[in-house]
C-alpha cells in the first residue's frame, strides 16, 4: 500500500493578510520586524542555501541584512507568526543576484527534494505564480499604456485609464476514471499522453472553458479525449500549480463502458488498471506514474490504497519519477 503523503503546495498555507495589502504603513512596519524574512526569486527560481540550516533560513534571508530600498518587494503572508516578503530579482544576472544573497543557488521548485517538500512550499509557489503573472502584465489591456504595481505586489493599475487588475488562474480539471464491472477487481483508466516517456502513465485532464461548470468540464473534455461518458463525479481535492498559472482541482468519475475512443493528437494511448496491476508493473518498473509533486500522482495513489488487496502489498519505494 502507499504511504499517502499530503498533496504538494497545499500544506502549511500562510496566512495571506490580504486586509494589510492596501495599508502601506503596517506594510512598511512588517517589512522592519527583526524576524521578516525574505524570500528571493530568479527567473522562475528560487534561492536555496548550501549550508546545513534550519528553516527558513534555508529558503530566504533575513529582511535586516538584504538591501530592501533598492528592490521591489512582495508581500506574501504570515507564516509561523514570520512575516514574509518575496523579491524579484529577474531583471539581474544570476552572478549579480546571488551576490546579494548568503552562499547559495538559485533551483527548481519542482527538481529539487528540500524545496519541495519543505513546509515553505507552499509560500514558494505563491510567489512563483505572482511573478509569472506580474511579467505578462506590463502593460494595459484597455489603452495600452503602463501598469503600476499596487496593493504590496498583488494588483496592477493603468497609469493612464486607471484599470485595476489582479493575478488570474487557469481552472483546469484532473480525472481519474473508473470502471466497475459486475465481476472481477474494479479498474482505472491511466493514460499515455504523447509528451511524456514509453512507460509514464498518467490520469487525464483538461481547462475549464468559459461559461462552463467544472462538472461540465469533466464530461466534455473525457468524452473528447477518449470517448467515455462519465457519471458519479466527486470532487477529490484541489492543488494550486503556477506552472505557469493553473488550479488543478481533482475528480474521480465512473465510466458506463471500457470502450474508448482516443483524441490522438493528445493521448497516445490509454489502458485499464486493476490496483494489482499496478501494484506488479510499478514493481517491476514496468509503469512510471504521475510526478510525485502531481495531484495525478494523488489521485492514483488514493485510488490504488482504496482498491487493492490486502494480501497485495505495493511498493512505495522506489517508485520512478520524471
Amino acid at each position: 500500500m502507499y504511504s499517502l503523503q499530503p498533496l504538494h503546495y497545499t500544506q502549511h498555507e500562510p496566512d495571506r493578510l490580504a486586509h494589510s495589502r492596501k495599508n502601506q504603513q503596517e506594510i512598511k512596519k512588517a517589512l522592519e520586524l527583526s524576524n521578516t524574512r525574505i524570500i528571493p526569486y530568479w527567473n522562475g527560481l528560487h534561492w536555496l542555501s548550501n549550508k546545513t540550516i534550519k528553516q527558513p533560513d534555508l529558503l530566504s534571508v533575513e529582511a535586516a541584512v538584504f538591501p530592501i530600498k533598492e528592490y521591489k518587494t512582495t508581500f506574501i503572508g504570515k507564516q509561523n507568526e514570520i512575516h514574509f516578503f518575496s523579491v524579484d530579482l529577474s531583471a539581474l544576472s544570476e552572478k549579480q543576484a546571488l551576490a546579494l544573497l548568503p552562499d547559495g543557488r538559485f533551483v527548481d521548485i519542482r527538481q529539487d527534494v528540500t524545496l519541495k517538500r519543505s513546509y515553505q512550499a507552499s509560500l514558494l509557489v505563491y510567489t512563483r505564480g505572482l511573478y509569472l503573472w506580474h511579467a505578462k502584465n506590463g502593460f494595459c489591456g484597455v489603452c495600452g499604456n503602463k501598469n503600476r504595481i499596487i496593493d504590496a505586489g498583488h494588483a496592477r493599475q493603468c497609469t493612464n485609464c486607471t484599470k485595476v487588475i489582479y493575478p488570474r488562474i487557469d481552472p483546469a480539471v484532473i480525472v481519474l476514471i473508473e470502471y466497475i464491472p459486475e465481476k472481477g477487481e474494479p479498474l482505472c483508466l491511466l493514460a499515455q499522453h504523447r509528451s511524456r516517456q514509453s512507460k509514464m502513465y498518467s490520469t487525464l485532464a483538461g481547462f475549464v472553458e468559459t461559461g462552463e461548470s467544472l462538472e461540465a468540464t469533466v464530461k466534455r473534455e473525457m468524452k473528447e479525449e477518449v470517448g467515455l461518458e462519465v457519471t458519479n463525479i466527486r470532487y477529490v481535492a484541489s492543488q494550486p500549480w503556477p506552472f505557469p498559472s493553473s488550479l488543478m482541482i481533482g475528480f474521480y468519475a465512473q465510466a458506463k463502458s471500457m470502450d474508448l475512443s482516443l483524441d490522438n493528437n493528445e493521448v497516445h494511448e490509454a489502458q485499464w488498471f486493476s490496483a494489482t496491476k499496478i501494484s506488479n508493473l510499478v514493481s517491476q518498473n514496468d509503469l512510471i506514474l504521475s510526478r510525485e509533486d502531481s495531484i495525478a500522482r494523488y489521485l492514483i495513489q488514493n485510488w490504488v490504497n482504496k482498491n487493492l488487496n490486502s494480501e497485495n502489498k505495493l511498493i512505495n519505494s522506489p517508485i520512478p519519477v520524471l
